[in-house]
């Protein structure tokens, strides 16, 4: 296990098999960290593209595959890395990322059937909204149609009691007899019934045409609404959590525990004591230090000869004052 652990990490296995058992379970507990939020990442991916996103299941196994290979090289190189407190920094903020991307994910597949319920309630929102703004360009429509549906109602009415009482004798000519005047008057009312049932054909024909159009423009709002989209899920998430205290305790303590499993890698790079092992490779490394300083002090002499030796400074300095000839 030891050769797998450290192919897992980035050492050579010939070069950890000597080390001291301190240095051996310190390369097993690296690689332990690092496997549990890759097999994490892995199911997460898994579930979210086959449950919660409802995709294919060679589909979800690439996802997972992908997402649990970048968070292998990432955590790998949280493993590998050493530096500053700018290194450490950034690891920290890389881990925070991880961690609460990961939580968000985790959660989704979690809560399914909560969100389920939030996101329903977004589609019939959405579909109601679509009726509603299809019907505000036809409200003024139909209410002037009804105005004048009213109006020639009540001029049929009008007509016809003014033959009734033509014919009665009780108005008009005060004769009550069924003469030319009651028989032009029942014509005058039978056009106004014409005239009401051309305007009430119209109007029904835009209520029924409105109705038609409701429903296409309620159709084309579920077609276009997907109870699969991310984002929307996201927020419902957050929306449960806001409008439910118990949801949010729950989702608080879970992501915590998401936290914890994400940052182990990062936790434990940076609080773990050092091994022996580790102790002794930095005294080698600062020991080669030392001694590539000296060999390029030394070579320094070599090129900067007056520098190191004064007599030969000295020499130059007086064969510049007093120049050499062979005549002199």
């Amino acid at each position: 296990m030891l050769k797998f652990y450290s192919l897992l990490i980035g050492e050579n296995p010939a070069y950890t098999a000597t080390f001291q058992p301190s240095g051996k379970r310190k390369i097993a507990l690296y690689a332990n960290c690092m496997l549990l939020p890759v097999l994490l990442w892995f199911i997460n991916g898994y579930l979210m593209v086959k449950n919660v996103l409802e995709g294919s299941i060679w589909m979800a196994l690439l996802t997972a595959t992908i997402l649990a290979f970048i968070i292998f090289l990432i955590e790998r190189a949280v493993i590998m890395s050493n530096g500053s407190k700018t290194i450490a920094a950034f690891r920290v903020s890389l881990g925070l990322i991880i961690a609460l991307l990961g939580s968000v994910c985790m959660d989704e597949v979690v809560f399914k059937h909560d969100i389920d319920n939030q996101v329903a309630k977004y589609k019939k929102t959405a579909v109601a909204k679509a009726v509603e703004d299809k019907m505000s360009g036809y409200n003024l429509q139909i209410k002037q149609q009804q105005a004048i549906v009213s109006e020639k109602s009540a001029n049929w009415s009008e007509a016809l009691k003014d033959a009734k009482r033509e014919a009665d004798g009780t108005g008009g000519s005060g004769v009550a007899n069924v003469g030319k005047i009651a028989k032009l008057k029942l014509s005058v009312a039978a056009q106004q019934e014409k005239d009401y049932q051309a305007e009430n054909a119209k109007l029904q024909a835009l209520i029924a045409a409105v109705e038609s159009e409701k429903k296409a423009a309620a159709l084309k709002a579920e077609n276009e609404f997907s109870n699969h989209a991310l984002l929307i899920r996201i927020k419902a998430l957050f929306d449960l959590i806001s409008d439910d205290t118990v949801m949010t305790v729950i989702y608080i303590l879970f992501t915590l525990l998401l936290f914890m499993i994400e940052f182990m890698v990062v936790i434990v790079k940076m609080s773990s004591k050092k091994s022996i092992d580790e102790e002794l490779e930095e005294a080698r490394l600062e020991l080669l230090r030392t001694k590539t300083r000296k060999t390029l002090n030394r070579a320094a002499v070599l090129y900067d000869v007056e520098q190191y030796i004064p007599s030969v400074s000295r020499a130059n300095d007086f064969m510049k004052e007093k120049p050499a000839s062979v005549f002199n």
